[in-house]
Order: structure tokens, then C-alpha cells, then sequence
């Protein structure tokens, strides 16, 4: 298709966070179909005399790059048209992006011919407004922040582009829908006032917002699209402020309107609550600063801006303006998401049936370009968290197509070792977690199970085995479990967020742990499942014979009898039993001939009961595996169990008017202050109102 077009950027020497502008200019008649072929690094937004038309390349690999297939038609007028689109280039490595060169290639049709396409004669220019070469992060997972300065004059269109190399032409079409942008919230100050800072100029402007005085004079106002609100600082203030809240946990582009008497640096932070009587725009846990803070410098008069290359995940909007006086005309989040159809619920309880509408909330703003594990903190994808969005996707919405994206994406991301990398795509090689590489093998069975596509299980199927081969190699020889993968942090032989299985252990020799082999089991059988599928019965025998050696195994090493429970480590000292090591153990079949007694009782208690023992419970991430456990040895009898468990810990959220689920019971007080308030792996009540509810 791009035969004909070339690689192009606005400058000779791309730099990192740089926006540049191409102008496409031609001769249109209406009633004419015209489709733009597009596809960049990083970013980009299509616009028509200044509206925006479409936006949002999807994020992909150096050897599986996407482009976009627009039809622009209604756009199209009789006569000459110009439309400009900007690109911006991050051109530094985070969880969700691989740097790769700067770069836009396009292909423009008329009726199925070629029309206009991407050379060193498509007129460029700096795109006005955004102050480039900030390099200012919001954190490691997201990547780069922004500066618009509205004051800026935009240049003519007064020359070409440059080539780009390394880039390919091989390019394919985007595999899942476009995102629709919604129309504005009727967003709601909840909060305004007189605003002082405290710090200097040399903190950052997220930690100025977080440390700044609060003088608050109104409580409420709400924009309905005709009113207007103003504001008006006091003697000895340095500004005003609004908070913003959208009603609803959301994530989509800043979008103000708003006047001011002199020109000046607003400055807009965002977050999912209000804890602090603020927005928390800035956090430091651990090595990890959180700075969710834009600028926008405005100009003198009525300013306008939605800034469309950055999604924001949050409820709440906090802008600081400097100055006597200011006008609000709308501030909010324009909320983007990806075009599912719900399906139907309702149980007859209105409880439940409001939990089921927040945890479609929840599922939908943790699913773009592909699944995100939260729209605030990362918006990266991860195959454990994605395996219970799925699961979730196929009984809430029936879509299946957006699962399939997501599986193909993870296999691009597997590292020189045969491990699949933390994120897909991430240009961080962080620790790999190798039993999050083994999920992968679940949840490509059960794709295959709702889809029914084994094509796609046939395409993968090479790719599987030699996933699988980097396991199989680690088998010890006298029992066949495998040991860990050493040592942190190189890898982090991570569970769960609980003491002990948190994977910060280390060791320069390979340790053996009950969780670790248990999910080599599962990874087995849901192979040997694909296997036969796919009419590959030698291999599907093979790969359920050594799934039961490693559940006997399993059994033998890390069962004890006396306790009536699976240790979870055999290599070091460890006091406590786990919810989780006994869960897995039950649901991969190496409890099948033990006595069960005790493991159902802490599994249904999700601690201790009444047994004496230190017992650590399973965190929410890992509750289907507790949940599935108890289920598979009983239905009838722990159904009940499961969802009046689901009630109680969901229901406590919503009294704390929760509009989507979070990261953990803990909230925001989670990791340090920056437990998420939307977390996709949360939206448990769609798998099980949909399979247990009579």
C-alpha cells in the first residue's frame, strides 16, 4: 500500500518530544470517498480549520507496525482542502512505548486511487503552541507530559520534510476499532478559591499544586454547556483555583475554555480523588515520582485547548491561575473509549445491578488501543491483569476481537531469554515476572474457548512452544519442578502484592516454590488443550503427561500433612501458609489426592478460620484462582459463597461512592499513596454475576 510514500519528519534531527505539523493539501469533490492511510511515532491528530477529526495511533513494535485507515469523506469540501496533521514525537522509552525513530508516513485516496502521499515535498512546520524538548515525565509508565503556550505565532508552511530511515513500509491495518471521543461532561466545581504558593520555582509544578494554600470560598457549580463561572483572588493571593469533578472516574484529553485579563502559566493537575482536600498531582513512592501536572500558558482573552495526545485517567481536575481574575467557561475530560455493546443485565437486586454498572466503569476505562491495567497510575498491559479483563470482556460485552489484539500484541514482546517482557510495548526491559509469562498460555485457551478462532491458536502455536521451552528446560531432573528464575532484580519471581510471595527474595541459585510450578502446570494443560485442537494429539498427550508428574511433584514436595496445607517455598524459611499457593495448588490438580479440609477452609475464609496458623490472604488480583478453586470442588455449594463474598468487598467500595473498583480494599492509601481507585483486574462482578446468578 505505502509502496509510493516515504518516511518523513519536520526537521533534519528529530529530538525527543518534538510536534510537528504536515500539511495536506488538495483538490476534493463531495461524494467522493477518501481514505487516509496514516501511521507515525508517536502520536497524532488529524485537523480540519482547526477541529479535530480523528486522533491516536495504536501502540505498537519495531516489527509490527500499524497504521490507521480513515475515511475522511464528510470532511471533504468541493474545491481545495487543507488539512494539517500534527505528530508528536516522545522519542523516550517507558512501560508503554519503544522509542523508535521520529517519523509519519501517509497514503491519501480518492475513490480507491492514489491522491497524495508522504514525501520530501509535503509541507512542514513546528507545530504553534506546544513547547518541545521538555522531556518532563508523568511517571516511567506513561511517558511525557506537556506545554502548550498559547501566545505562540504558528510559521508558514514555507518548507518540505526531510526522509526518515528505520522505519518499515510493511506496515499493517490497526486490528481493532478507532476510539470515539465523547461529548463533554457537564463537570461540576466542587471546590474554588484563593490560591498561595509555598515552594519556590525550582519544585516541580505538581509538588507547587500539592504544597500551595487553599483559601476555598464556593462549594458547588456545575457547567450544563451555557453557563459560565468567575473567579476573583484576593489580597495576598497569588491566584485562583477550581477543582473539577467529573461525576465519574473517566480517562480522555484535557479540554479548557476559560479567560483571563493578562497572559499567564495555568497550571492543571489531575487524580482520582480528594483525600488531601486537593487533587494528589504529585507522588513519590519508592524510585517512582508520580508528577500528574500539564502547563498551559494562556493568553490575554478567551483561551480554548483540547490537547488530544495524552489520555488522562482521573476523576478530578485541579487549575491553578495566576492572576486578579479569571472566567471558566468549561474545564473537564473529554472521555475516549473503545466502542463496545453492554450486554443486558439486571438480577433483580439494585445493589447488585448498580456494583455491575460500576464494574463496567471500570472495564471500560482500562480498555483503549488495548487493556490497561489502570487509566491514572500506567495504562499498561500486562498479561495477568489482562487474563481477568478478558474473561470479563467476553460476558459483559460479548467482544472477543479486542482480547485477540491484545494476545498478538504480547507475543511481540517476547525477550532475547524466551521470557515474555513485563508491558507490551515497553522500551523499559524491566523485570520480567516468569509466571505472568506462563498466564499467557491460560488465557490464549480460553480465547480460543469464547472465540472459537483457531486460526489465530494455529498462527501462535509455534510461538506458544517456544514459550514453553525456556520452562521445560529449568525441570529438575529427579522430580521435574522447575526452579525460579534468579536473581532479583533481574527477574522478579512475583505472585502477589503480600508478604513473601511479593518476589523481592533474592538468591543467585534457583529457588523452588509451590506457585511457580503450579502455574507450569496450568500453562501445560491449557496448552495440551490448544494442542488438541489444533490436531496435534502427540503433543497434547506429552504436555498432559508431564502436567501430572509436576502435580504429583508439587504435591510430594510442598504439601504438608501434618498442617493439612501447601507450603510455598521449599529453599528458605517462610513461618506463613498462603491463600493464593493453596488456591493455585487446587486449581492446577495437585491437590487432588490430599486432604482438602483445611486449604477450603482457609480459601473460603481467605485467612486463617479458626486453624491456628498464619494464613496470608489472596489479594483481588488473584481471586479468581480462589474462587475457581472452591468452585471446582463444589459448585452448588461455594457459588453462594463466592458471590456474597463479591457483595462484601465491592459493596464497601460503593458506600464510599466509588464509581469504579479498586486496585485493592486499601484504596488509595494502597503502594504508598498511590493505590489506584480504577483497576481493570477489579471488575470481578461481570465474570461471576454472569456464571453464578440463577
Amino acid at each position: 500500500m505505502f509502496k509510493n510514500c516515504q518516511w518523513i519528519w519536520g526537521t533534519a534531527q528529530a529530538k525527543s518530544d518534538e510536534y510537528m505539523d504536515f500539511k495536506l493539501s488538495f483538490t476534493g469533490k463531495k461524494g467522493a470517498t477518501y481514505r487516509l492511510n496514516v501511521s507515525c511515532d508517536t502520536d497524532y491528530a488529524l485537523y480540519k480549520n482547526g477541529a479535530l477529526i480523528e486522533f491516536g495511533q495504536f501502540p505498537d513494535f519495531p516489527d509490527y507496525k500499524v497504521y490507521d485507515s480513515l475515511d475522511i469523506s464528510a470532511h471533504v469540501e468541493d474545491g481545495e482542502n487543507d488539512f494539517v496533521l500534527t505528530v508528536w514525537y516522545q522519542g523516550i522509552d517507558t512501560q508503554t512505548y519503544i522509542k523508535k525513530p521520529a517519523g509519519v508516513i501517509f497514503l491519501l485516496t480518492e475513490d480507491g486511487k492514489e491522491l497524495l502521499v508522504s514525501n520530501t515535498n509535503t509541507l512542514s512546520r513546528k507545530t504553534p503552541g506546544y513547547v518541545p524538548y521538555r522531556c518532563i515525565s508523568v511517571s516511567s509508565q506513561l511517558g511525557l507530559s506537556f506545554k502548550y503556550d498559547a501566545n505562540d505565532v504558528a510559521e508558514d508552511f514555507a518548507h518540505g520534510s526531510y526522509l526518515v530511515e528505520g522505519h518499515t513500509k510493511d506496515l499493517v491495518v490497526r486490528p481493532i476499532k478507532k476510539l470515539v471521543l465523547a461529548d463533554r461532561f457537564h463537570a461540576t466545581i466542587s471546590h474554588s478559591g484563593g490560591f498561595m504558593y509555598r515552594t519556590g520555582n525550582d519544585e516541580i509544578a505538581s509538588m507547587q499544586m500539592q504544597k500551595a494554600a487553599l483559601v476555598t470560598r464556593l462549594a458547588h457549580a456545575t457547567f450544563d454547556g451555557t453557563t459560565s463561572f468567575t473567579l476573583n483572588a484576593l489580597p495576598g493571593e497569588d491566584g485562583v483555583y477550581a477543582i473539577l469533578d467529573m461525576g465519574r472516574e473517566t480517562a480522555g484529553f484535557l479540554d479548557l475554555d476559560i479567560t483571563v485579563e493578562d497572559a499567564c502559566d495555568v497550571l492543571v493537575g489531575w487524580g482520582e480523588h480528594l483525600l488531601d482536600g486537593r487533587v494528589r498531582a504529585a507522588i513519590r513512592t519508592g524510585s517512582c515520582i508520580y508528577d500528574f501536572c500539564a502547563d498551559y500558558r494562556a493568553k490575554a482573552g478567551r483561551n480554548v485547548f483540547l490537547y488530544p495526545m495524552r489520555r488522562l485517567g482521573s476523576r478530578y481536575l485541579q487549575i491553578f491561575i495566576p492572576g486578579k481574575t479569571a472566567t471558566i467557561h468549561y474545564a473537564g475530560i473529554r472521555e475516549t473509549y473503545y466502542p463496545v455493546d453492554v450486554k443486558p443485565f439486571d438480577c433483580g437486586n439494585l445493589l447488585r445491578n448498580r456494583l455491575y454498572d460500576v464494574a463496567v466503569n471500570t472495564l471500560r476505562q482500562c480498555m483503549h488501543e488495548h487493556y490497561e491495567d489502570c487509566p491514572w497510575r500506567e495504562q499498561a498491559l500486562y498479561t495477568m491483569d489482562s487474563r481477568n479483563q478478558m474473561l470479563f470482556t467476553y460476558h459483559a460485552f460479548g467482544d472477543t476481537e479486542f482480547a485477540r489484539s491484545c494476545l498478538n500484541l504480547v507475543s511481540h514482546g517476547m525477550r532475547e531469554d524466551r521470557l515474555l517482557g513485563l508491558c507490551y510495548p515497553s522500551g523499559l526491559d524491566i523485570q520480567p515476572i516468569p509466571s505472568f509469562s506462563l498466564i499467557y498460555f491460560v488465557q490464549m485457551r480460553e480465547y480460543m474457548d469464547y472465540s472459537g478462532d483457531k486460526d489465530f491458536l494455529k498462527e501462535k502455536y509455534p510461538f506458544l512452544q517456544k514459550l514453553l521451552s525456556v520452562f521445560m528446560e529449568r525441570r529438575r531432573e529427579e522430580d521435574g519442578l522447575i526452579g525460579t528464575f534468579c536473581t532479583f532484580p533481574k527477574f522478579w519471581n512475583f505472585y502477589e502484592w503480600t508478604d513473601g510471595l511479593v518476589g523481592t527474595h533474592q538468591s543467585d541459585v534457583p529457588t523452588y516454590e509451590a506457585p511457580l510450578n503450579a502455574f507450569f502446570s496450568l500453562a501445560l494443560q491449557n496448552l495440551a488443550v490448544i494442542a488438541d485442537a489444533l490436531g496435534e494429539k502427540a503433543d497434547a498427550a506429552e504436555y498432559r503427561k508431564i502436567a501430572e508428574e509436576i502435580n504429583v511433584s508439587i504435591a510430594k514436595a510442598f504439601y504438608n500433612p501434618e498442617k493439612k496445607l501447601f507450603i510455598s517455598f521449599l529453599d528458605r524459611r517462610f513461618d506463613e501458609f498462603s491463600v493464593l499457593t493453596n488456591s493455585l495448588c487446587v486449581v492446577c490438580g495437585a491437590a487432588k489426592d490430599v486432604d482438602k479440609s483445611v486449604i477450603l477452609k482457609i480459601m473460603e475464609a481467605n485467612g486463617p478460620a479458626d486453624t491456628g496458623l498464619t494464613v496470608l490472604p489472596s489479594t483481588t488480583s488473584m481471586n479468581l484462582f480462589r474462587f475457581d478453586g472452591m468452585l471446582a470442588v463444589d459448585r452448588e455449594h461455594y457459588k453462594k459463597v463466592v458471590l456474597d463474598e463479591i457483595d462484601k468487598m465491592f459493596f464497601a467500595m460503593i458506600q464510599e461512592n466509588a464509581t469504579s473498583l479498586w486496585e485493592t480494599a486499601n484504596g488509595a492509601a494502597e503502594v504508598d499513596d498511590s493505590g489506584s481507585l480504577c483497576h481493570g483486574w477489579s471488575a470481578i462482578p461481570l465474570l461471576y454475576y454472569n456464571t453464578l446468578l440463577d
